[in-house]
């Protein structure tokens, strides 16, 4: 097959899959004729100040659609966020991480983020963005994925606390964290990646008292691929915005920067009543499969977030299967979900999924677990929301 080939097989396998993957989710037509128009192959770069000799206003011509686009994407980023200042351009989550790290931590400072072994993101271990920045890091315990106890800060005394995970079931106890930060004169980030999405609805109490929130734009939130950064600091944005031409990127993809406000648009009117849906819809996949024998991680609540956890060492013991057996079985049967134990609400929900189908969707998992054919019903199931979503209804 030729590359067009691919493309065009690839859609039709999604089309009629259900989509479990916790760090996925579906953009509409008109979200994705943005990210494919011209300004796929466009530049813009903003200066409004002397560069190599002259005053430059934008580097490029015939860009002035695309700096109005960028500045509605920030505008409606504000609305829906309820932040000051919101920088877009970042193209992924992991450059928006590692451009606040290089703007708010210089060499030889001590940081703190949650260990992977506790479900954090391994891009901020020792091996990589603290290595590559000349940064001191020690994880941040944390303890039932929720309760991070404050000593453990007090005690290291580190310049950034860094929070956020890619396991993330519940809220932290950001009140504390904060409140035992400042006592040390230390400035916390959260990294919202996986639950950007939940925020509108209420996810994580006092996050506006962070210094940055950051993070990737297509997981819970259904946007591009790509990455935001926002604060209530003008002087902590400005220095992150700083810190990126030339610096940690270059051009910041305006056709990217236009889904994202295409989407935002869509999600502005249903934001509260997406992220109250997302949880009851986790908890209820949560109960259901585990009074069915899949067994899931922390009942009686189980998630509050469009994660929920599968126990893997009772998948091996019920099922005598791992999370990538798991994974491969599920997907012959038309269920797609990750290699390592994650189950995720996000797309189904934005997608309109209802509770009655959420019903159904458990049994099609713990049948195909089972070793039964599910795959006609799974499809028919995603054939009832064929580019359907909550922003379109």
């Amino acid at each position: 097959m030729n590359a067009v080939d691919l493309v065009k097989e690839h859609n039709k396998l999604r089309e009629r899959t259900v989509n479990l993957q916790a760090s996925e989710n579906y953009l509409s037509e008109e979200v994705r004729f943005a990210l494919s128009s011209d300004m796929a192959s466009r530049y813009s770069m903003v200066f409004d100040a002397e560069v190599h000799g002259s005053f430059v206003h934008n580097a490029y011509g015939g860009a002035r659609y695309q700096e109005q686009i960028t500045e509605l994407a920030e505008s409606l980023a504000k609305e829906v966020f309820g932040f000051e200042h919101v920088n877009v351009k970042p193209i992924s989550g992991h450059v928006a991480a590692m451009s606040v790290l290089v703007a708010l931590a210089k060499r030889g400072d001590k940081i703190m983020a949650i260990s992977p072994e506790d479900g954090g993101y391994d891009g901020y271990s020792q091996a990589y963005m603290p290595n590559m920045l000349g940064l001191k890091y020690k994880p941040l315990i944390i303890e039932g994925l929720r309760y991070i106890p404050t000593e453990q800060i007090l005690s290291y005394r580190p310049s950034l606390v860094i929070l956020g995970a890619s396991y993330i079931l519940f809220p932290y106890n950001l009140k504390e964290i904060l409140d035992a930060a400042e006592d040390i004169h230390a400035k916390v980030v959260y990294d919202a990646s996986h639950v950007l999405g939940l925020l509108p609805a209420g996810f994580q109490e006092g996050i506006e008292r962070c210094h940055v929130v950051y993070g990737s734009t297509h997981k819970s939130y259904p946007g591009p691929q790509g990455g935001i950064i926002m604060t209530n600091d003008e002087k902590e944005g400005a220095k992150i915005e700083s810190m990126m031409t030339w610096r940690t990127q270059d051009n910041y993809h305006t056709n990217r920067v236009a889904a994202l406000a295409v989407s935002l648009e869509e999600f502005k009117h249903v934001s509260k009543i997406y992220g109250t849906r997302v949880k009851e819809n986790s908890q209820t996949l949560a109960k259901e499969l585990h009074s069915k024998g899949l067994e899931i991680k922390y009942p009686p609540k189980f998630t509050e977030s469009h994660q929920l956890l599968v126990d893997t060492n009772a998948l091996m013991r019920n099922y005598s299967m791992s999370p990538v057996e798991m994974s491969g079985i599920l997907e012959k049967n038309s269920i797609i979900v990750d290699n390592v134990g994650r189950i995720g609400t996000a797309e189904i929900t934005w997608r309109g999924y209802s509770k009655e189908d959420i019903l159904a969707l458990s049994d099609y998992i713990v049948d195909a677990l089972a070793g039964k054919s599910v795959v006609e019903n799974v499809r028919k199931l995603a054939d009832k929301y064929h580019g359907k979503t909550l922003g379109k209804a």
